[in-house]
């Protein structure tokens, strides 16, 4: 077998343009499908980064039936924050961090200044509607980094006890309120004034701060509004009162582990989501990526091997005296399939492995600069840091070898076939 090897080796060198030319076209498909690779894994990476650590973290915890009772006011099933609460989702094993929330709902109305009007007379008073979350501003930050990297203006609550409120800024901009150090000079009389149920139904109103404007690297709702829980607490009359934990765990792949342990650690009283389960169009996205590179990964690879089959067809017909030699000399038809495979795995081979240097290469510097190109429907853009992982470059290499050795044995078939006294007698 061994000289057989080095024989098929060697006679890729014999017709070297030939060679190069198929071998071109391996590490060309080879090269642009890894540069495809890297971007399609810096998309998928940073899509699923923006939900776990900015819009809905790893898993969520909520009074039973939370999710299913979208109209209703979501205070209605509210629980209490307790330490001792806090000390038994912390203690379930891969759970890292937790940051308490309160979901609330209602209005922001903000005066426009004398200044900003171009009529005369009293302040027009303008409104809009507000979907808040009232957070802890340490734990939230600890638990959600990514969404506090989306504050592109001001600052997020720089007194933790102070009515603090950071909007997005298509909120902002309509309400007058888009100059930040602007709202941080205006007295307390000229802050825009929440309006919001309680848990009762009853509207309570509280002047807070603009310290900061929030944009959005995904698409997100554009009423989205941060506020400190205690002030929000104190706004809604609702005490030590939350609707939901957000948790941060080790590793996202432990997510199902830690739903099934935390439900049966918390009993019925509480529903346990993943990440997954809360933005499942997410993960349908994700999967989508996979499947649309899979698809394309076959066209490339389709092409590349019927190239491969063009070369070693044309080195059969330029061969069929020296076959017909080789089995004069008695060597076997098996001998001669062989040979031709061979041929064809190295012609694989060797474009795989030049081809997934240059496009690893080629990765690599792209992932050290970043590419900055913002998401549909974003307001900020994100940083995708391309990159390979081993399991692709070893399963394409190997792909390709043992796909040009296949797609060689019809050609060296062909020549195993041949009949010795005809392959001698051909000119």
């Amino acid at each position: 077998m061994s000289p057989l090897v080095s024989m098929s080796f060697r006679n890729l060198t014999r017709n070297r343009r030939r060679t190069l030319l198929a071998m071109g076209a391996v590490v060309v498909g080879l090269c642009a499908l890894s540069m495809l690779r890297g971007f399609v894994n810096a998309v998928q990476k940073a899509q699923l980064a923006a939900t776990l650590y900015g819009t809905t973290g790893m898993v969520q915890i909520h009074r039973a039936g939370y999710l299913k009772n979208v109209l209703s006011n979501p205070l209605d099933l509210a629980f209490a924050d307790t330490p001792d609460l806090r000390a038994k989702i912390l203690a379930v094993p891969h759970v890292k961090k937790l940051s308490p929330r309160l979901q609330f709902s209602g209005s922001i109305s903000a005066t426009e200044t004398l200044a900003e009007s171009n009529t005369l007379g009293a302040a027009e008073p303008k409104t809009t509607f507000l979907s808040a979350n009232a957070v802890d501003p340490v734990l939230d930050r600890e638990v959600m980094p990514q969404l506090y990297e989306w504050v592109i203006a001001g600052s997020v609550f720089p007194a933790s006890n102070s009515p603090a409120l950071v909007v997005h800024r298509d909120i902002a901009g309509p309400l007058g309120i888009a100059d930040v150090q602007r709202n941080l000079n205006q007295p307390q009389d000229q802050w825009p004034v929440i309006l919001a149920p309680d848990k009762d139904g009853a509207l309570s109103g509280e002047a807070f701060q603009i310290t900061g404007l929030l944009g959005s690297a995904v698409p997100t709702d554009k009423r989205l509004a941060l506020a400190p829980l205690e002030s929000v607490q104190k706004l809604l009359k609702m005490e030590n009162q939350i609707t939901e934990y957000v948790l941060r765990l080790d590793d996202v792949v432990f997510s199902e582990q830690v739903q099934q342990e935390l439900q049966r650690v918390l009993g019925p009283d509480f529903e346990v989501n993943r990440w997954d389960e809360i933005v499942p169009f997410i993960k349908d996205l994700l999967s989508n990526f996979t499947r649309i590179f899979g698809f394309v990964t076959f066209v490339f690879l389709l092409v590349i091997m019927l190239g491969i089959v063009n070369s070693m067809f044309m080195n059969v017909m330029e061969r069929v005296r020296e076959i017909g030699t080789m089995m004069a000399l008695g060597i076997k038809r098996g001998s001669i399939l062989s040979l031709f495979i061979f041929e064809g795995a190295f012609l694989g081979a060797v474009g795989a492995a030049i081809g997934l240097t240059m496009g690893g290469v080629i990765v690599y510097l792209m992932s050290t600069v970043g590419i900055r190109i913002p998401a549909p429907g974003s307001t900020i853009k994100f940083v995708l840091v391309p990159y390979l992982t081993v399991e692709y470059v070893v399963s394409a290499f190997i792909f390709t070898t043992v796909g040009a050795a296949l797609v060689s044995v019809w050609p060296a078939w062909r020549a195993s076939r041949l009949r010795p006294v005809e392959a001698l007698a051909s000119v």
